[in-house]
């Protein structure tokens, strides 16, 4: 994944403040403050596992790194991680769900954060997910979704 920030003053590695903020987000952190405090309530050596020496982030910085992360590669990059972890036994019937879903408290200038996901019921894993466009609805971001799905999987046959 591509670091967004400008090499001169970085602090702490990438990947390291990605992984605390996924890693807080899988604890049940549901805000930027929420993250830092996580990281905070750390101890010394949890910090050295994930790659800080010294001093962890505070909250304006991990809210700034991740405001500039681009989202749709992070996404693909976690779910492919997910695929790769879960072993489930081949389902008899291979079903992929298909929901949308309005983000509580994520604004964007043009509106409220409106998702659309797929979900692989076998294994719990989000295959793939789309922004819906403002003043739209779920039907013209259905077609995307799938073309991310049918690449990730390499294909719908027997879904």
């Amino acid at each position: 994944m591509p670091d967004p920030r400008d090499p001169r003053g970085v602090r702490y590695p990438f990947a390291s403040v990605l992984a605390v903020a996924v890693c807080a987000v899988m604890a049940g952190a549901a805000t930027f403050a929420a993250i830092a405090d996580w990281v905070d309530d750390l101890d010394a050596p949890a910090w050295g596992r994930l790659g800080f020496t010294g001093r962890v982030p505070v909250l304006t910085t991990v809210w700034r790194l991740l405001v500039r992360v681009d989202a749709e590669t992070l996404t693909a990059i976690l779910a492919d991680w997910l695929c790769s972890r879960v072993s489930a036994p081949p389902p008899v019937r291979r079903v992929i769900a298909v929901d949308g879903k309005v983000l509580r408290g994520a604004v964007l200038p043009e509106g409220r954060v409106h998702l659309l996901s797929a979900y692989d019921t076998s294994t719990g894993v989000v295959l793939a997910q789309v922004q819906v466009a403002a003043k739209s609805n779920e039907i013209p971001a259905f077609a995307p979704l799938l073309e991310q799905v049918a690449a990730r999987l390499g294909g719908l046959a027997g879904w």
